[in-house]
């Protein structure tokens, strides 16, 4: 095996220091030691490398940190009150992404909220379709709230990914589904939905009165000149039964504060007004406070310096994918810090997936995402340092050789 270059960082500087550009950590021994699930969840080994989970390998901006100081210098560690936190919620998706809502209510998580607007929208065992390859969590959520998830896949044009609008209709129509979860950003492939596409999504859900959940939670996270429209940016949408969820976890890498806001249609408003908070869940003051803060002006400004060098990691990944002895495709995701990847043949497929277990690198592998028909597939996680995805792909070009 190749010998690693030394990547290391000091770990005496001052956090109080830190600049507000995005900071990545470059010790990988800091980043074995993080008790987070991103690196604990991949082989156990002591020279492992972990690419998979949605988690940034990066340190809290400052203004974030100072935010969470200052909660905890007050002994701010209760419960949240949520008025705060759905209106910075609420103002960041109008200024930034155009949504108009008509309501805005707290929850712990993406997932919570999904599977609690799910319980209380739909019958139950109504089918709800869900577009595949797919974060596969949404099927876990979709069984938990007693229904049926029906997988309907993208259609790929070349490189480009598309919704498959008369499997869509044949779902609803002949399939009985009663619910469709969007992916605003789609993961794992990263296409960013346009907003003729969203208006046609409405479109769908109005004709045949389906259930519109929109899943925002990867939306801030658009490359840069990329517009990243809200489904609820037409206000079309308020004809239709729809709710929208997002949270500050992943473009601001805090899920582990466990803090998110759903949003309705002027349809939904009184639906999810009356919503027991107990069903939703009550978010933890430090996870408003970090929503607060990462949805205020510097929050803003440092999203938009972090969209750029994760924008030079995408770029960086897709070369080093191109560089490896196996042929695998990829294209440059619109949105999000993931790229989904299919290794050709089933021959390089497996010797791929041999390199992985010898080399130490975890990624997430296809089938995860929907089954065995992606099976020759990974996503991988380029939110890293550039020196720790090119140390990792180099002891995978070394385990290919």
């Amino acid at each position: 095996m190749a010998q690693e270059p030394a990547i290391r960082s000091a770990r005496t500087a001052s956090p109080v220091d830190l600049p507000e550009r995005p900071r990545f950590i470059t010790d990988l021994d800091v980043l074995r030691a993080r008790r987070t699930l991103k690196w604990q969840i991949g082989p156990d080994t002591p020279d492992r490398i972990c690419l998979g989970v949605a988690e940034m390998d990066l340190y809290p901006p400052e203004f974030l940190r100072s935010a969470l100081v200052e909660a905890l210098g007050l002994g701010e560690t209760g419960y949240g009150l949520p008025e705060a936190q759905e209106a910075a919620c609420g103002r960041y998706l109008s200024d930034h992404h155009d949504a108009d809502v008509a309501g805005l209510r707290c929850t712990t998580d993406v997932l919570t909220g999904l599977r609690t607007l799910m319980r209380s929208g739909l019958a139950p065992g109504s089918p709800v379709i869900v577009e595949t390859p797919v974060y596969g969590d949404l099927f876990t959520v979709v069984r938990e709230a007693g229904l049926e998830p029906v997988a309907v896949p993208l259609l790929r044009t070349g490189a480009q990914w598309q919704h498959d609008w008369a499997a869509l209709a044949t779902a609803a129509r002949d399939g009985g589904a009663r619910g469709w979860i969007v992916c605003q950003p789609h993961n794992p492939v990263g296409r960013a939905w346009t907003l003729p596409e969203m208006s046609q999504a409405i479109a769908v859900c109005r004709e045949h009165d389906l259930l519109l959940l929109a899943n925002e939670v990867h939306i801030p996270l658009g490359m840069p000149g990329r517009a990243m429209p809200s489904a609820f940016a037409d206000g079309a949408i308020h004809g239709v039964r729809a709710f929208g969820l997002t949270s500050a976890s992943k473009a601001f890498n805090v899920p582990g504060l466990k803090s998110a806001t759903v949003y309705g249609s002027e349809r939904s408003a009184a639906a999810l007004a009356d919503l027991p908070q107990s069903l939703l869940g009550r978010p933890g003051s430090l996870g408003a406070v970090a929503t607060v803060a990462c949805y205020g002006p510097e929050g803003v400004a440092w999203l938009h310096t972090l969209r750029e060098e994760l924008a030079e990691r995408i770029r960086l990944v897709l070369d080093e994918l191109a560089s490896l002895p196996v042929r695998v495709s990829a294209t440059a995701p619109e949105a999000t810090y993931l790229v989904w990847a299919e290794v050709d043949g089933e021959q390089d497929a497996r010797r791929f997936a041999e390199a992985l277990d010898t080399s130490g690198i975890h990624l997430l592998v296809g089938e995860s995402f929907g089954g065995t028909e992606f099976d020759r597939c990974f996503r991988i996680n380029a939110a890293s340092h550039p020196a720790v995805l090119r140390t990792a792909f180099a002891r995978l070009r070394a385990a290919l050789r």
